[in-house]
């Protein structure tokens, strides 16, 4: 008898990722999953019993990595202009978001601990945002006369901005144009 194939997770996520992108969540199946990896599912199932599992784990990768970036993007030398840059990177992860309403969050402990997890990261994520704003307000480079948490919100729903026609660099440059000069001619 073979010796089991295994998966790398990298691999495993970034084919998670474009197939949830591609098909979204109701078209997303380990069957799928398995062919573009050119494992059989039995593979999968040594990783993740449910697909609801692997889609969390994945999330919780995402957002682990954003927060990581976002503490690189504080200490730059323009740590707004840096922020708007990692949304531009990971632009995907609003849509990758929209899932979540369909998961069933009690499939298993798993998933249960996966999604205490996300929301967790996405707190820190606003926090760190926050951090980044009231360090720049100090500095004079952010306003002061919008309240602490509209300033993080709007940094935030920026990731929801499209991009289909230019590049991440000129969607970041436009986006960061737009939440620093704010829509005032």
């Amino acid at each position: 008898m073979g010796r089991a194939k295994t998966i790398d997770e990298v691999q495993l996520f970034q084919e998670t990722e474009k197939l949830i992108l591609e098909s979204g969540y109701a078209g997303f199946h380990f069957k799928a999953l398995s062919e573009r990896l050119g494992v059989a599912r039995s593979t999968i199932y040594n990783y993740y019993s449910k697909k609801e599992e692997l889609i969390t784990a994945f999330m919780v990768h995402l957002l682990e990595q954003v927060v990581e970036n976002m503490d690189r993007a504080s200490r730059s030398d323009d740590p707004v202009h840096a922020l708007i840059q990692l949304w531009g990177r990971y632009a995907n992860i609003h849509q990758m978001m929209q899932v979540m309403p369909y998961i069933d969050k009690e499939a298993s402990p798993k998933v249960q601990k996966s999604v205490e997890a996300m929301f967790q990261l996405l707190q820190k994520m606003r926090s760190k945002i926050k951090d980044i704003l009231i360090e720049e307000q100090q500095h004079g480079s952010v306003r002061d006369d919008v309240p602490l948490d509209t300033l993080a919100g709007f940094v935030m729903s920026a990731v929801q901005i499209p991009y289909r026609h230019q590049s991440e660099e000129e969607w970041a440059e436009e986006v960061y144009k737009l939440i620093r000069s704010g829509l005032s001619a």
